[in-house]
């Protein structure tokens, strides 16, 4: 995020020295002055997905006010919070950033409860944002005293003026209400003090350690356990999906067995790809993750209550050697949910049915006339079923998981193509002393197109001397997310459907100014893009005979057309919230429109600096990072 992946394919130059695969993905630029948008939420960038809260005066806690995050890397604040106890039907938190003091990238950021996940996203690099997440499912958790850890990954280059400041607000808003059954009650966070001592879930996966094992104990009277996992590309593997190899599957491994395969979602980040696509309107699972896969681990109760979750993630060592680099990395944090009756204590079991299969095709590669073609696949199926026996009866557990991925490159010295489509399904019952049932289904597809120029102006023997650079592309990408979970009759429901594209690309002129790489973008001549995104959110919960719940219908558009004022602005932007209710389907629909439009600050012409890595001279490496940030 804050550092700039490249892809080893594709950047043009009329140089003999051309680098063959050589694309700047991640920059900043600095901010402006922008007015509100006059609208509701009065931000700069928004998350798309959104709640239709319940008709009640809710509790709100203010958790966080103008938290300051400098130079604080992943250190977090430890904030002590006391939940008042009581039925909540539901629990929302909302995360707001505002980037002040200069220059900064994007950064993740992150808020943990007692050690536990429950925030997982990144900032916009100008101005302000605000994203919020239903943490119903941690009812259980947050109640009494319990300590918020918010921690957004800031770093300061003085030398480089790269001195922004990021200020955090945090509040939780809890709706009093009927809980709704089959909450988990017990919480076990994953690799806690795993890359950092800070007492929290988190860890960062490279080629030299691409795995990490969590020991625990299973409480007596657990009968339902499942796994919730958060995960970002970092270093070279932020644009994974751009890379070779091109696809990544994080293999969970339970006392041994391979438990779980979980597809990683490609989020991109505000400074991703073209940083000017992503201003105002941001991608999507950007601001905030609203997709984390869930897995059911029941079946393994049958195995003890001494337990070993390992995870790795695939294809990182195989990048390492293709790439010649160890800068491939991911970012990870989990929590084990239970579901305890401590006074149904699990007598024992037998697993009796354990199989799993993953494929992988490993990278193909095949040259032709207009370059080099990649193309790599794979499948996998899981099956586990087991007999639990308690002190109350008996129940029978099953997973059924599978899922497949693809993935299709063309490339040469100016352009590349890139296209990479996960899909996954689990089917998980449990029927006996208590009936559940949870399905988690989805499509992640992406295509990048994306053309990039860099011709030397003087000679690249001599430094500093200057550059000519330009790219243009596209990108679509997409969410096809649903998740079905029942438990003794009663029904929780999400379907998320959303979509973005971009187009687009900018021009300018580099001087590079020393042998490491140090360069400065003298002058943004064009900077031309239009981005759109569309959602359709579908929440339910109730009893299988009066579903209630909420649709929304989000669009935006938004355009970047100046290289003077680089803030963007929304063209378009509609959303739409209707109630729903089983026993009357033509209920009331509540709408709000939003429309915003063009607005011109007064950000003079600026002069941005990058820091290209490894060296451009000569022009020869395969992997470059990027940082830009103006005088």
């Amino acid at each position: 995020m804050g550092t700039l992946g490249a892809l080893p394919q594709a950047v043009g130059s009329t140089s003999d020295q051309a680098v063959s695969h050589y694309i700047p993905y991640n920059l900043t630029v600095g901010s402006s002055t922008l007015k509100s948008l006059g609208v509701d939420p009065s931000f700069y960038s928004f998350s798309a997905l959104s709640y239709l809260t319940p008709n009640v005066t809710p509790v709100k806690i203010i958790v966080g006010e103008n938290l300051v995050f400098n130079d604080t890397a992943w250190k977090p604040y430890y904030i002590k919070v006391d939940v008042p106890r009581g039925n909540y039907s539901l629990i929302l938190m909302n995360v707001s950033v505002k980037e002040v003091n200069g220059t900064q990238f994007d950064r993740p950021l992150y808020v943990f409860v007692d050690g536990v996940p429950v925030f997982w996203g990144s900032t916009q690099e100008i101005e302000n944002s605000t994203a919020a997440v239903d943490l119903t499912t941690f009812e259980n958790l947050l109640e009494g005293n319990v300590t918020f850890e918010p921690v957004l990954v800031n770093f300061y280059s003085a030398k480089d003026n790269v001195t922004g400041v990021y200020l955090m607000n945090v509040t939780l808003t809890l709706y009093p209400g009927a809980e709704p059954p089959g909450l988990p009650n017990g919480f076990i966070p994953l690799f806690v003090n795993g890359t950092f001592n800070y007492n929290y879930s988190y860890v960062i996966l490279t080629p030299t350690m691409d795995s990490i094992t969590t020991h625990f104990t299973v409480p007596k009277g657990t009968y339902r356990m499942t796994a919730l996992l958060y995960e970002e590309g970092g270093g070279l593997d932020e644009f994974w999906y751009s890379n070779e190899p091109a696809t990544r599957d994080i293999l969970l491994y339970y006392n041994g067995l391979l438990g779980s395969v979980i597809p990683p979602y490609e989020t991109i980040y505000t400074g991703g790809i073209d940083l000017f696509w992503w201003k105002p309107l941001t991608s999507i699972n950007t601001l905030a993750f609203h997709t984390p896969y869930q897995v059911d681990l029941t079946p393994f109760l049958a195995l003890g209550n001494h337990a070993n979750v390992t995870v790795t993630m695939s294809n990182l060592k195989t990048a390492e050697q293709i790439n010649h680099s160890p800068a491939f990395d991911w970012d990870l944090s989990g929590v084990i949910l239970l579901w305890v009756n401590q006074s149904n204590v699990l007598l024992g079991g037998q697993l009796n049915v354990a199989y799993s299969r993953f494929v992988d095709s490993t990278p193909l590669f095949a040259g032709g006339f207009s370059g080099v073609h990649y193309q790599e696949g794979g499948n996998y199926l899981l099956e586990y079923s087991s007999t639990l026996h308690f002190s109350d009866g008996i129940e029978v557990a099953t997973v059924v998981q599978s899922g497949r991925f693809s993935s299709y490159q063309s490339f040469n010295s100016i352009y590349e193509l890139a296209y990479l489509d996960e899909s996954f399904h689990e089917v998980s019952t449990e029927s006996g002393v208590y009936n559940s049932s949870m399905t988690v289904q989805g499509n992640f597809p992406i295509t990048l197109q994306l053309s990039a120029f860099l011709t030397p102006i003087s000679s690249p023997s001599v430094i500093p001397f200057n550059l000519s650079y330009a790219q243009n592309g596209t990108l679509s990408l997409g969410v096809d997310y649903a998740y079905n979970f029942t438990f003794n009759g009663f029904r929780t429901s999400q379907t998320v459907n959303e979509n973005a594209s971009a187009e687009g690309g900018f021009s300018g002129v580099i001087e590079v100014i020393n042998s490491y790489g140090g360069a400065i973008l003298v002058k943004l001549t064009s900077n031309n893009a239009v981005t759109q995104k569309d959602l359709n959110f579908l929440f339910l919960s109730g009893q299988l005979s009066s579903l209630k719940g909420f649709h929304e219908s989000f669009y935006a558009e938004a355009v970047q057309n100046s290289t003077v004022n680089t803030t963007g602005y929304y063209v378009k932007l509609q959303v739409r919230l209707s109630p729903i209710n089983s026993t009357n389907s033509g209920g009331q629909t509540e709408s709000t429109i939003y429309q915003s439009s063009v607005r011109q600050g007064n950000l003079q012409e600026s002069r941005y600096r990058l820091a290209l890595y490894p060296p451009l001279y000569p022009l020869s490496y395969l992997q470059i990072h990027v940082r830009s940030f103006p005088f």
